[in-house]
């Protein structure tokens, strides 16, 4: 006999689907998590995404933007900060800048971009850094310009990035 899943506000019984999701808790508007779980409530309408393996997912979508072609957004820029584990004075320190240079980057209303050689210096950093091993999910969510929308999908050795972006 299968055990029927309730949902965690009402317990209602749980639809079990699995589609794509758009994974906003990163900070970042156009990440599509391919093919997951994603569990509804019929009775109360809470909807739960499962994301296994957040730590691959969130190395996953570092090196795909550290791999993209076009500028980092400041949402984007924002991500890999937190992503490295840095607050905006240590990454100040790091590439050496002031604090304020680091919020006018991440800067949704006003941004400064970031000088070609400050990029590539993130982006390496993504590339060859060890991260942080716990994210603060509440902190990354902000408003912010459309970015380069990203589908990943989990497979056995964690996720990777699909080439083709169906609808969510």
């Amino acid at each position: 006999m299968t055990a029927v899943k309730r949902c965690r506000r009402c317990e209602g019984p749980l639809e079990i689907r699995r589609e794509n999701y758009q994974y906003t808790a990163s900070g970042l508007d156009d990440v599509i998590l391919g093919s997951i779980e994603v569990r509804y409530c019929s009775a109360c309408g809470d909807r739960t995404a499962i994301i296994p393996r957040i730590e691959a997912l969130h190395r996953a979508i570092a090196i795909a933007l550290a791999e993209k072609r076009e500028r980092l957004l400041p949402k984007e820029i924002r991500f890999l900060r937190k992503y490295m584990g840095l607050s905006s004075s240590d990454f100040a320190r790091k590439i050496g800048v002031n604090k304020a240079t680091i919020s006018r980057y991440e800067s949704l209303d006003d941004p400064k971009p970031m000088g070609k050689q400050t990029e590539r210096l993130l982006r390496l950093m993504v590339l060859s850094e060890r991260p942080i091993e716990s994210y603060p999910l509440e902190e990354m969510a902000n408003e912010a310009p459309k970015a380069e929308r990203m589908v990943l999908a989990p497979n056995s050795a964690g996720w990777h990035r699909e080439q083709s972006v169906e609808a969510v």
